[in-house]
């Protein structure tokens, strides 16, 4: 269930970062996460999948990178979008 939130939020901010930046089209994010996130890579591209339908990030997939130098309550972030 964590991965569905956090799935909901990475695609608010991935929305908002298209409309900024005038993208039609997302095809990668990269999210950053750290020792004690908890964050299970597959089960967040599973609610990732079935949530971009009809969306700019179609097609698009979710790449989690883990980073030890993370601490504290910033577990994690989303570090890049991809897309034109």
């Amino acid at each position: 269930m964590h991965e569905g939130a956090v799935c909901a939020e990475v695609m608010d901010i991935a929305q908002r970062v298209a409309r900024q930046n005038s993208l039609e089209r997302i095809e990668r994010i990269v999210v950053e996460v750290g020792p004690y996130s908890c964050l299970n890579e597959q089960e967040l591209n599973f609610y990732f999948h079935v949530a971009q339908e009809g969306t700019c990030m179609e097609g698009a997939w979710i790449s989690v990178e883990r980073n030890d130098g993370l601490v504290g309550v910033s577990q994690m972030y989303v570090r890049s979008i991809e897309g034109e």
